[in-house]
């Protein structure tokens, strides 16, 4: 059963959310030129984002929970959102993709403010990042194993960790590489953003054989701006080592 006119509801708030919110933000950045190092999202975008967690933080910080404590959370739901993927529930998993990208900023505010950052957390957040992915895209090829999308998730999985092989092995060799338009913020809102899009989408038309195309989208351009992110990323060490 589909729902056009609840689903035509969400996406006008949704979208006078992020007109109000996002729109100030995007707008100053443009009139201030803010520096692109952020990837596609950009500084200001992240520094609003970071700001509006921050009683989130405090409140975690309150209740005495701890960075390890989210980072298993963020973990879970990585692990949910794959399942869910793989059983179709495309509108669930989009939140859960969204908010395990929250939990990953929050696990390492937490942990900053508590004094508690260093080399052991810092492996253990891109170690759980890292299964986290898999499971995401293990759910995603599970969904479209039957469809010719499933090149598309394999390639963008491959994107994927291209992008954070080239970093680590960048730090491993003494070069902070950041660079690149399409690091895991932006995966986790172009993904996200496009399941939950494709969910609303489905039920606006009353497609009742949906055919996921906001979402197969989505995975295309992650794959493609991965593997240019993972090539920026290469071209950025090299001319550290001329």
């Amino acid at each position: 059963m589909c729902h056009p006119w609840l689903a035509a509801g969400v996406i006008c708030v949704i979208g006078v959310l992020l007109v109000r919110e996002v729109g100030p933000v995007l707008f100053r950045a443009e009139a201030g030129a803010e520096d692109s190092g952020g990837g596609l999202l950009g500084a200001a975008l992240r520094a609003w984002f970071r700001n509006r967690m921050e009683p989130l933080v405090e409140t975690l910080l309150v209740a005495g929970v701890s960075a390890n404590s989210v980072t298993a959370l963020q973990l879970a739901s990585s692990l949910l959102c794959g399942i869910a993927y793989a059983a179709g529930w495309v509108f669930t998993a989009g939140w859960l993709l969204i908010a395990g990208g929250t939990l990953d900023v929050l696990d390492g505010a937490i942990a900053r403010k508590r004094g508690e950052a260093g080399p052991r957390g810092a492996f253990v957040d891109s170690v759980v990042d890292r299964y986290g992915e898999c499971a995401v895209f293990f759910g995603l090829a599970v969904h479209f194993r039957k469809d010719w999308p499933l090149w598309a998730v394999l390639a963008a999985f491959f994107g994927a960790l291209m992008v954070s092989y080239t970093r680590a092995r960048a730090e491993g060799l003494g070069v902070d590489c950041r660079v690149g338009l399409l690091q895991r913020p932006e995966r986790y809102v172009i993904l996200g953003g496009g399941s939950i899009a494709d969910a609303l989408v489905a039920h606006l038309w009353c497609d009742a054989a949906p055919g996921y195309w906001v979402l197969i989208a989505s995975i295309v351009i992650v794959a493609a701006l991965a593997h240019v992110t993972a090539l920026q990323r290469a071209a950025f060490v090299l001319r550290q080592f001329p």
